[in-house]
């Protein structure tokens, strides 16, 4: 399945965003790392031939006034995880989670505050370092 990634502007924060288009189904999801904000649009009913989908047959989600975007590194992870956090709820459930897991070196979530994205830093265990010295990284 092909798709066209592009950077566009967080209709939320007005910062940069990529869209992810797959241009074979129509399915499009846009993320902003900046502020959380979300949408999407997904065939959940994949039986039908794309020319006879109806309203019925896709998902659509947005999350509009997202609470914040995350960002979590692992030690063992060559990559990171990242997304939308809704409510400040969901961000005292995503830090007390990452707290119990001696796999996270850092996390760290930025928000759309009065205008400006606000970025905080609530785990960092900085590097795993051998008796040699050298990361994980270094290797």
């Amino acid at each position: 399945m092909g798709s066209v990634i592009d950077y566009i502007e967080c209709p939320n924060c007005k910062h940069e965003a990529y869209d992810d288009f797959y241009y074979k189904t129509g399915e499009e999801y846009v993320n902003c790392n900046n502020c959380g904000y979300h949408y999407s649009s997904e065939i959940i009913n994949r039986e039908k031939p794309l020319n006879e989908l109806e309203d019925s047959d896709w998902k659509i989600t947005e999350i509009k006034n997202p609470f914040g975007a995350f960002k979590i590194y692992q030690y063992d992870k060559a990559g990171y995880i990242c997304g939308s956090l809704q409510n400040e709820k969901q961000l005292n459930e995503l830090k007390a989670d990452c707290e119990q897991d001696n796999t996270i070196e850092y996390l760290k979530i930025s928000r759309f505050i009065d205008g400006e994205i606000k970025v905080e830093i609530l785990i960092d265990n900085g590097p795993k370092i051998d008796s040699a010295g050298f990361t994980a990284e270094d290797r």
